[in-house]
This record gives C-alpha cells, structure tokens and sequence, in this order.
C-alpha cells in the first residue's frame, strides 16, 4: 500500500492484517520491541520519525478501525484518525546545516521515535567528516549510538541549541483547533505511545471469539487471519445482520 503524507511525500507499507494484532498481542511489553515491530511495516526509508508517526496512523486507519476513543473534556469520544493527521499539515521547515572544525552536521526532526531515553541528538540527520557523509537515518540503534558517541563536546552543545530554540517545532497538537486532550512532543516517548495504543485495539479472548464466530460462516481461516481487523469487523456486522433477517423470518 502506497500513502501519500500531508508534505506530499509517498510512503510504501505492508498491510496490517488480523494475524498481525496477534503478534502484536503476544510480543513482551517493552516498547522498544512494539516500536520495531511496527515500524517494520514501513517499508520507505529515511523517514523522520513525524513521518513516521503519521505513515503508522494512517496504517491504523485503513486496516484497523478510522476512528480512534478519545478523553476530551473529561468524556469518551469516537474520532476520525483523519482529523488527528491534520495538526501534521503544516509542519514546517526547520532543516539546518552547521559546520563545526571540519565538520558539517545536518539537524532536523528526529529520525527516531523516543522509548527509553530523551530524543534530543536523534535531530542529527547526516554528518560529514573529511567530504564523507554517513545518513543516520540508516544506522541500528547500536551503530548510532557509537557515531555519536565519537562527536566532540561542542558539535553536542550545537545540536542542544538547536533544540531549544526550536523546541515548539517539535510539539504538535493531537487535535488541531480543538480543546487538545494532549500535545505530542517528538523529543520524548509521547508520540509513540499514542501509536502503541492505537494499535492495542483487542484482548486475547476478544481475537479468538471474532475468529471463532466468523468461522461459522466463513471456514477458511488462513483468510480471515490475512484480512485486516477493518474487514473482520465488516464480516462480524454482515453475518450479524444475516442472522438477525433469519431469525425474523422464522418468527412470521
């Protein structure tokens, strides 16, 4: 599936299907193992982590349910993803090159989403040393933290001026225009953790009993797992409605 970012920018995924929320379901808690499972369905690369965020949502909204709950103003609410992918329409620019003893350090929004630790030197995108250029986006996690350990002090107090002086870029509201339950703040674990709980959407109990009542009248099991929670849901409404017409007729 193709997804065309507020920016403009295409974004290649894999589809999220039923078996997937399983998988999902019975990996640990951590974070960082429930980042790196879904971030492995987006297949572009060089994507920051907004990019990210939004590709991850309108993944949800397509293969899972197009509304989310949210607290607004103290109440359980039922809204369109689509209004949340809005407050990302105007991001704005905030690239910037900076050269510093021979080194030259491309800035910009962080290339990582934030699970364990604080973001702030994730905003280094692409260094260049001696006219070789290494993208960070690329690197593991590993091979990230040893290039920026290898930085020197002042290349460090750069990349933390150049966080605070854009620290509003990196907030978002998660409803633009509206009494916001929440900002999102891309340099802490806020964003990823919406994202980890738009993805929570059933129990245990709950994925078997679907699979069992559809199997009633769809026997083919290996394709209700490989349908996307989105059409289970439309399968469940339609035998629903079929039992529903049936039980009315033997009632005349």
């Amino acid at each position: 599936m193709t997804f065309t970012l507020p920016s403009g920018k295409e974004v290649l995924v894999k589809q999220f299907v039923y078996k997937h929320l399983r998988e999902l379901l019975f990996r640990d808690n951590s974070l960082y193992t429930k980042l790196k499972y879904l971030e492995s369905f987006i297949i572009t690369q060089d994507l920051n982590a907004v990019e990210k965020f939004i590709a991850l949502l309108m993944l949800r909204e397509r293969c899972i349910r197009s509304k989310a709950q949210l607290t607004i103003d103290g109440k359980d609410k039922n809204i369109n993803i689509k209004y949340i992918i809005e407050s990302f329409q105007e991001c704005i620019d905030i690239r910037r090159e900076i050269v510093k003893d021979d080194i030259k350090i491309t800035l910009d929004y962080p290339s990582r989403f934030c699970v364990n630790t604080d973001n702030v030197l994730s905003v280094i995108r692409d260094i260049t040393v001696d006219g070789e250029s290494l993208n960070l986006d690329i690197l593991t996690d590993d091979e990230f933290v040893q290039v920026i350990n290898k930085l020197p002090a002042d290349i460090l107090n750069t990349v933390n001026q150049f966080v605070a002086e854009k620290q509003d870029a990196f907030k978002f509201p998660l409803l633009q225009g509206k009494n916001n339950p929440a900002d999102l703040n891309f340099l802490n674990s806020s964003p990823f953790l919406f994202i980890d709980s738009m993805f929570a959407g059933l129990d245990e109990n709950t994925y078997r009993e679907y699979l069992f009542v559809l199997s009633k009248r769809i026997r083919d099991v290996n394709f209700l797992i490989n349908s996307p929670l989105v059409d289970i849901i439309d399968y469940l409404d339609l035998y629903k409605r079929e039992n529903d017409e049936e039980n009315e007729k033997l009632q005349k």
